[in-house]
């Protein structure tokens, strides 16, 4: 009988157990791979089920440091895949739910993924719910710190749809790990304003020119720091990457850029099926949507503005201190003329236009085919070569020489002086004086500027070279108005010798053109040779004017140079308290680096950007008449704001992009940052101090 009793007891144990065992919901337990031990997974069963689809909890454990991917993990990721085996039986169909990704740089590569612990959403659905079931198959998982690891985990899972029950645990995690998946919200309830994530508008358009898609967003209440993801179901699109995006917020609309890039080269997205997934400090959206081909360049209104704007720009130009030294050859192509030169007057000055014009044609081309072969774009970029450079101090000398009087630059057949004006009466010389002026234009930054340019750049090529005309016409309208009004030009006074003392002024001006030319030599030459150079130029000077008339008269002109030095120097020191008086540059200036800057944000520090080149004019003026000049110097060096500066003096592929991205292509480029602005707060081409102090504190939220 006691044996009796020992059998039943343990029998009635064993249905408790069996009970207890159908109650808990079935999982895989911790599955690892002893040849990569920093991650660990498990597949759980919350226990719910609609009709024929179970919840379940795919779980992923990684070290720290460790990362996985997003299923668009971006260039140097490859998203999980699970695949089924044949011995699974009554399985229908898998499918993931993907929660809100963050972005991670890996060796230089930005990738989109999970770190730490995630818990992947997930739905299987089986053929017929009254049958059991089982899923068997090999879960693949890449994950990465600075080296990446592609791990196969066999999963195994038995289950009984019918016989589920609820495990509450792992259905709250489950109910968690839903909460951190997007909201998926349909195109069509956007349009009619009916969704839960208060989106009420959206575009997305393929800029096939540029490669580039533009998405935009509004929300009802307005936009934080939002990011957001781009990514395609469509197998075709599956070697096709999309950057990081540039994001712009504007009140309750904010607007991103994709560069999209393929192993294939170029490609076209128009009408291509992708998702959009944007992520705020209350929002998480998916929408699905249909690219459509972009708009936005071909808008009449907004092409007549820009052309506008470009007129405007090119005009200013004439004003920058850039093109002061041409104004002596405007002048000395007027000279001597006289009234019954009215025509000659009119062609001169329209050969000089014609010069102006189609040297930004050539700028146009030039930059055209930097960007169909995927070089840096920019404004002045040209400045960047020493060979440039050379070149223009080489112009800019015989241009002195010949406005000192020291020779004529004559052009025989073979044309081996291009470079020059013959004897002040051809037109081919007016017309290279022209172009001339623009090249002496290019290092400069002026108003409306850079926004025609930075259109023109991400336009079409026609519309490149038509906003790039308007420039040329901009800078060529003074002289325009001149040919169109010869009698203009013969206000001047009667021919003198005063003509001889003007165009040896200008001939000075020209030379301290050259001058800085050869400064700028020192950013890829030592100063010992730059300084050579530059003696070697006014040496060369020297024997000419010795050579054409005599020591006598160089002494007297030397003579005649040092005082005037000394007149500016005194005259200087006399009214100096009436001047911008720059004071010493203290300011701890670090690199400029885009991913530090977030960095810094995120510790509630402002940041100072300041995007310059030694070859830039406008720069300059920028730092010795603001940036060293109290209150905005001692607000650099106050704690907790960081001064950072990007030098494009020359070529920097990291300091292109970051102007690029925020679609710059010139300098001057300054921008604030800070907890309240973590996108940045750009300023304005030509800096005032109340900005610069104003964005600053807009910055810290004050």
């Amino acid at each position: 009988m006691p044996t009796v009793k020992r059998y039943f007891l343990l029998l009635f144990s064993l249905c408790i157990f069996s009970i207890n065992a159908l109650a808990l919901a079935p999982e895989t337990g911790w599955i690892s791979n002893l040849n990569h031990l920093p991650v660990k997974v498990n597949l759980q069963l919350t226990g719910q089920a609609q009709q024929n689809t179970a919840n379940a909890l795919l779980n992923v454990n990684l070290d720290p440091d460790w990362k996985t991917y997003w299923r668009s993990p971006g260039e140097g990721g490859v998203a999980p895949t699970f695949e089924w085996e044949a011995e699974s039986t009554n399985i229908k169909a898998f499918d993931w739910s993907w929660p809100t990704p963050k972005r991670y740089p890996v060796l230089g590569v930005e990738t989109v993924g999970y770190k730490d612990k995630i818990h992947f959403p997930l739905h299987i659905t089986v053929n017929d719910p009254e049958q059991p079931s089982r899923l068997k198959g090999t879960l693949t998982l890449a994950s990465c710190t600075t080296i990446c690891v592609l791990t196969d985990y066999n999963v195994d899972l038995r289950f009984d749809l019918a016989q589920l029950s609820i495990n509450e645990d792992i259905a709250f995690a489950y109910a968690q790990a839903v909460s951190s998946v997007p909201i998926l919200v349909d195109q069509s309830a956007i349009d009619t304003q009916k969704n839960n994530a208060n989106i009420t508008h959206i575009t997305s358009s393929w800029d096939q020119f540029n490669q580039q898609v533009v998405v935009q967003l509004s929300h009802q209440i307005g936009w934080q720091q939002p990011d957001l993801f781009i990514d395609s179901s469509d197998a075709e699109l599956d070697n096709v990457f999309f950057s990081k995006p540039t994001i712009s917020v504007s009140e309750k609309q904010v607007t991103a850029t994709f560069a999209v890039s393929s192993w294939g080269g170029e490609v076209d997205l128009s009408n291509a099926n992708v998702n959009i997934t944007v992520v705020d400090d209350s929002v998480a959206v998916e929408v699905a949507t249909t690219l459509g081909k972009q708009i936005i360049s071909t808008n009449e209104e907004s092409i007549a503005s820009i052309f506008l704007i470009a007129l405007l720009g090119g005009l200013i130009l004439n004003i920058m201190p850039c093109v002061l030294p041409v104004l002596g050859m405007k002048l000395s192509s007027v000279l001597g003329v006289e009234a019954s030169q009215r025509g000659k007057v009119r062609k001169q000055f329209l050969a000089s236009s014609a010069g102006i014009i189609s040297s930004f044609w050539l700028l146009a081309a030039f930059l055209l085919v930097l960007k169909l072969s995927g070089e840096a774009l920019g404004w002045g970029i040209q400045f960047q070569s020493p060979y440039f450079i050379i070149f223009m101090i080489i112009v800019t000398a015989l241009f002195t020489a010949n406005m000192l009087g020291l020779f004529e630059i004559q052009l025989p057949s073979s044309m081996q002086t291009w470079l020059a004006k013959k004897g002040g009466n051809s037109y081919l010389g007016h017309y290279l004086q022209g172009m001339f002026a623009t090249l002496l234009a290019t290092p400069c930054s002026a108003p409306f500027l850079g926004t025609a340019v930075a259109f023109a750049l991400g336009a079409s090529a026609w519309q490149l070279f038509a906003v790039f005309t308007a420039l040329g016409m901009g800078m060529a309208l003074p002289w325009l108005l001149i040919a169109l009004f010869p009698s203009i030009a013969l206000l001047m006074p009667k021919p003198g010798k005063w003509m001889g003392t003007v165009k040896n002024v200008f001939g000075v001006l020209i030379l301290a053109t050259c001058l800085w030319l050869v400064s700028l030599l020192s950013s890829f030459i030592s100063v010992f040779y730059t300084v050579l150079v530059a003696l070697l130029v006014l040496l060369l000077l020297a024997v000419l004017i010795i050579k054409k008339h005599g020591k006598r008269i160089f002494f007297i002109i030397f003579s005649i140079f040092m005082m005037v030095v000394s007149v500016v120097l005194i005259v200087g020191s006399l009214t100096a308290k009436h001047w911008a008086n720059p004071l010493q540059d203290e300011i701890s200036w670090v690199p400029l680096d885009a991913q530090v800057i977030q960095q810094q944000v995120d510790q509630g520090n402002v940041i100072f950007v300041d995007v310059t080149a030694k070859w830039c004019v406008t720069c300059k003026a920028n730092k010795i008449g603001v940036l060293l000049q109290d209150p905005v110097y001692s607000a650099l060096q106050e704690r907790g704001v960081i001064a950072m500066s990007g030098d494009w003096t020359v070529r920097s592929d990291s300091v292109t992009a970051y102007l690029q991205s925020f679609g710059r292509y010139g300098v001057p480029f300054n921008i604030v940052y800070g907890p309240a602005a973590p996108n940045g707060i750009e300023l304005s081409t030509i800096l005032n101090s109340e900005d610069v102090i104003n964005a600053m504190q807009q910055a810290k939220g004050q």
